[in-house]
């Protein structure tokens, strides 16, 4: 299925997530199971084709992009939002240690930095400086809602992908968000860098902006939002959401006894384990998944939102 992706689907996006993005800046975003229908279309533009895939662990099947909103414009990119097989089973092993994916959410500070500073690899990226949520799988090489969570920073940083294109069965990440292309480094002679990943890194690095918010989604739940027109959706909460409606999801859980923070708008660590608790208390240990939506409202007793 193909949908077009623009400015105001992702203000759309951000309303019906709860995510209050800074909208005087760039701002990131991944899209997990979607690719661009042209893969060599890196220009910021009104709108842009994309196409819902399956993850495989093995090719790139997924789309990083920059948004201007002032400008109202997108710009698109091949790319990976999940580990590779060959890490993953690699830390199946280890109980998960050496692989990790990103969960879904709003991560509001990566920053300019070198990505393995210090290594024949290392390169100019956006390194991710603070704790926030993946999973971990130790049963198999895809990850789902059985695969426990854990709240660290493994350096799931936006780097070179070190690879051809979308057919690439070696794409470089163990957590990492990447961008298919390669770098330029020490290892490559310090030839230039290649693909999508030059020109995203060209877009960033050419502004002063030092800090930059990512939006991580599903491709298939921005589908959602986009095949609903100007019909009401439902609101989804999850990491990084913010606002009243978060507040009253902190009253519920804290109404339930799973949550003791502060009633303070911030869908962050604290609110995600209460969330992650409760799901699993309600619906058992392979429905946690971190989102609330209207049946988690139901079973909190919330009267939910649609947007």
């Amino acid at each position: 299925m193909e949908f077009q992706l623009t400015d105001k689907i992702l203000r759309r996006i951000c309303e019906v997530n709860q995510f209050e993005v800074r909208k005087k800046e760039m701002i990131f975003f991944g899209l997990r199971g979607a690719l661009p229908v042209d893969v060599e279309d890196y220009n910021f533009k009104k709108s842009h084709q994309l196409v819902l895939v399956d993850i495989n662990y093995l090719n790139p099947r997924c789309t990083l992009g920059q948004w201007l909103p002032e400008d109202e414009k997108v710009a698109i990119f091949p790319g990976s939002t999940v580990p590779h097989r060959d890490y993953v089973s690699k830390s199946v092993i280890k109980s998960g240690q050496g692989a990790n994916q990103l969960m879904t959410g709003y991560y509001s500070d990566y920053r300019k930095g070198v990505h393995k500073a210090g290594s024949p690899t290392g390169h100019d990226a956006f390194r991710q400086v603070s704790s926030h949520p993946i999973q971990r799988t130790s049963d198999d090489i895809d990850f789902d809602n059985d695969d426990r969570v854990e709240y660290e920073n493994p350096n799931d940083n936006i780097h070179s992908g070190w690879c051809m294109g979308i057919n690439s069965t070696n794409y470089a990440s163990a957590g990492c968000q990447v961008l298919v292309g390669y770098p330029q480094c020490q290892k490559r002679g310090s030839q230039t860098a290649t693909g999508a990943w030059k020109i995203f890194k060209k877009n960033a690095y050419d502004i002063s902006q030092k800090s930059f918010g990512y939006i991580l989604l599903d491709g298939r739940e921005a589908f959602r939002v986009i095949s609903a027109g100007t019909e009401k959706v439902s609101a989804r909460l999850r990491f990084g959401s913010q606002g009243d409606l978060v507040k009253k999801l902190q009253k519920a859980l804290q109404n339930k006894s799973f949550y003791e923070g502060n009633l303070d708008g911030d869908f962050g660590e604290r609110t995600l384990r209460a969330v992650l608790n409760f799901q699993t208390s309600s619906f058992g240990p392979n429905a946690d998944d971190g989102i609330v939506g209207p049946q988690t409202a139901s079973a909190l007793k919330m009267t939910w939102s649609e947007l």
